[in-house]
């Protein structure tokens, strides 16, 4: 393919969704060997690398060896890893061995695997993470390692170690504690001719999108001379108002969400401009590419016509107004105590709680790939539920089914919800794992995305705009019907600066081409909603990690996709968006986050500049910091909702320590919290423990099965009595746990 160059929108998607499927081997991949027994080894020269069984060398587990030349990992911690044998002190490889392959086995999920490249001085060098899926039979797992060379310290022509300590590899298997995982056949080795090939055309691929990258980088920059002042979408047409310089002709161009505005040669839709001030009026539906489409989700734009070519003259301009078929008053919580996750549809102890610990804010998710679906299936999975039949749901002219067993869930969950006096936050997501109709995921499933947990929506083509705007105004518009049954907000996804795993869009994304896409999301999410609530902000959602990103090949710095958002809103009208930040601690088994005695404790990793590393429970100031600046204000003058969405504190055992230390974590949180003006916020995660955190307990109930029982942790009481009238009695004996006189010194 070469450094090839595609200005036409509509074949440079094509040409970008083709390749994200071709090269999504050129990644960590992970294959079925062909022969279960024992896969065939790879092509070219390798040498073997041994696991070391000595308990020096691992931490959380046990590593065993077996007579077959495999190995046998059983984790016993939190966060469980093991090494290879320590390869000496003057080590050297060619410099063709450039992957890492092995075989594995495991009986539960691996949620993070990495792997450590460690000279003792480099240790915190590390691969891309990723997930590894429960599997009984052998699957191969190749890692592309070139790309870390300089980070490894191996030298530019052979992989020399050279160090005062042995060398080794350090393998991260972080799940389920008790988890068993084989490995075999564990080898460095050179690449197969195929892997070299793919190698190439995604390095050519990824320097394609970092073109497109700059280019998006220039059109934001630019100062254009022209502009789109104000766009209004009333129920019937589009007002857009704006006003042209210099001479020649000029044309209204509209540009979908599917196309790229910096990509485009020419403007296939154009109203003809005619004076310096213009006002111009057109339908709000329009047959296009074979669906009737909603102009609501377009953004508009002047392009000179001159010499017969067309130049974009203008930044792109969304809607600054859309008429509101509904629009019900907002709604302060009457705490800005919550929960993430309440099961209050399924079990007795979810729906007393609910009542109990007197929250006025609860967070769950829409899954889309569960809701939509392209026709009625007939399975016990839950979306062609007998019981609950699918709903035929039309939209754009397109026949679409949502999910029966949703709806009830849903309505049950939300109304429950409603009944109490919460404010109800939803986030928007797509599970790797949970798609029922097979049909839908081309549709809703971003083409480059390729692994990770939850992921980018699909904004690539008319037919998926078209699936998303479909399941997205059936949300908006069923969810906000009366005050019985409210959305207030909406989140557009989960931790998108770390999303190789938790917003997948691929690997090796450049920061501005994985923004370009988000925002689009974003205001599809924005615009639809908008029309049934005029008070609900698109709330964006990060990690951690704010001015420093966890992984440079696999995620961002919270704080620079916030700089890309507020430079698109500079550039394409400013929205009402909100911030959704889970500030977990730096070390998620720590609850004593405050204490400097542990090496891993947020205390001694954060500080309270906005150029700290993390924003965690320890330094939410920093939040408070950003809020009230002018610059990222809605408009310049309103602050905008910040909500802290997800987070919690560990309990590594049930053990009297564990529990009191995370009760007293609680009550350190819930006194910055209430006290910071900024944080609107928190919805504490979980309600109770459970398995699919792995070796986590973050609940304020313990798990349910026996002979735990769901029994109430002290966290539990805690959370009860925070923002009422007990809540100094309850809180008073943990002051001393957290080195306290007074809970006013947990601000900065």
């Amino acid at each position: 393919m070469g450094n090839f160059k595609i200005h036409n929108s509509a074949s440079r998607t094509l040409v970008f969704a083709l390749l994200a499927l071709v090269f999504a081997s050129c990644a960590d991949s992970i294959q079925e060997p062909d022969d279960p027994a024992m896969a065939p080894a790879k092509a070219g020269a390798y040498e073997n690398l041994s696991l070391s069984t000595s308990s020096g060398d691992w931490h959380d587990c046990t590593v065993s060896s077996n007579s077959d030349g495999s190995y046998t990992i059983t984790t016993s911690g939190s966060d469980p890893y093991f090494r290879t044998t320590k390869l000496g002190r003057t080590k050297t490889y060619a410099s063709s061995y450039n992957m890492i392959s092995f075989e594995y086995q495991a009986e539960s999920s691996i949620d993070y695997f990495k792997m450590y490249f460690c000279p003792p001085e480099a240790e915190s060098t590390a691969s891309s993470m990723q997930v590894l899926k429960s599997s009984s039979t052998w699957k191969q797992v190749d890692i592309d390692i070139s790309k870390y060379r300089a980070d490894y310290g191996w030298a530019n022509s052979t992989f020399s170690i050279i160090s005062s300590s042995r060398w080794y590899i350090r393998f991260n298997v972080t799940g389920p504690i008790g988890n068993v995982v084989k490995i075999r056949n564990l080898r460095i080795r050179e690449k197969t001719a195929d892997e070299e090939a793919q190698a190439a055309e995604s390095n050519n691929f990824i320097a394609d999108k970092q073109a497109f990258a700059n280019r998006i980088d220039n059109y934001l920059n630019t100062n254009f001379s022209s502009s789109v002042q104000q766009v209004e979408v009333t129920k019937e047409e589009v007002v857009i108002r704006g006003i042209t310089s210099g001479q020649g002709r000029f044309a209204l161009a509209e540009i979908t969400p599917y196309e790229n505005i910096t990509e485009m040669e020419t403007f296939p839709h154009l109203t003809a401009i005619r004076g310096s001030q213009f006002s111009i009026r057109l339908p709000r539906i329009i047959n296009r590419d074979g669906y009737d489409y909603d102009r609501l989700l377009s953004k508009w734009a002047i392009v000179s016509l001159n010499d017969d070519m067309q130049t974009l003259a203008s930044h792109a301009r969304y809607a600054d107004k859309v008429a509101a078929i509904r629009s019900p008053q907002p709604m302060t919580p009457k705490s800005k105590k919550g929960l993430l996750g309440y099961p209050t549809h399924t079990t007795p102890d979810g729906v007393r709680d609910l009542t109990a610990l007197n929250c006025g804010i609860a967070c769950n998710g829409f899954h889309l790939d569960e809701w939509l679906m392209t026709k009625p299936l007939a399975t016990t999975a839950g979306e062609g539920n007998p019981n609950y039949p699918a709903e035929e749901y039309t939209y754009g002219g397109r026949k679409y089914y949502i999910s029966g067993m949703k709806i009830r869930e849903f309505d049950g969950l939300i109304s429950n919800y409603c009944a109490q006096g919460m404010q109800v936050i939803m986030y928007i997501a797509i599970w790797t794992t949970s798609t029922y109709d097979s049909n839908i995921k081309p549709l809703l499933i971003h083409p480059e995305c390729n692994g990770g947990y939850q992921l980018m929506p699909n904004t690539t083509s008319p037919d998926a705009i078209n699936a998303y705007a479909a399941i997205m105004t059936y949300l908006a518009e069923r969810y906000s019907r009366s005050d019985a049954m409210r959305v207030h907000h909406w989140v557009a996804h989960n931790e998108v600066n770390a999303q190789e795993i938790w917003c997948n869009m691929g690997s090796n994304q450049p920061q501005l081409y994985f923004s370009d896409t988000y925002m689009k999301s974003m205001r599809l999410i924005y615009n639809i909603t908008r029309q049934y609530d005029q008070n609900a902000a698109t709330m964006t959602c990060f990690e951690h990690n704010w001015a420093v990103a966890q992984n440079n090949d696999a995620s961002y710095a919270a704080a620079s996709i916030l700089s890309d958002i507020k430079r698109y809103c500079a550039a394409e009208g400013d929205f009402w968006w909100g911030l959704g930040h889970h500030p977990y601690p730096y070390n998620l088994n720590v609850a004593r986050f405050w204490d400097s005695s542990i090496a891993d404790a947020d205390v001694n990793h954060v500080n309270f500049t906005q150029s700290t590393p993390q924003v965690t429970f320890y330094n939410l100031e920093v939040l408070q910091d950003w809020a009230y600046r002018t610059e990222n204000m809605y408009q310049g003058t309103k602050k905008r909702v910040i909500y802290l969405c997800e987070q919690g504190l560990n309990t590594p055992d049930y053990s009297d320590e564990s529990l009191t230390n995370q009760a007293a974590g609680v009550c350190w949180l819930w006194k910055k919290v209430n006290a910071l003006s900024a944080i609107d916020g928190i919805t504490y995660y979980a309600w109770q423990d459970h398995t699919g955190d792995g070796a986590l307990r973050l609940g304020l109930r313990k798990y349910s099965d026996s002979p735990y029982n769901s029994e109430r942790k002290p966290s539990w009481f805690v959370w009860q009595a925070a923002g009422t009238d007990t809540e100094d009695e309850v809180f008073a004996p943990y002051l001393s746990v957290c080195g306290l006189s007074d809970w006013s010194q947990v601000l900065h």
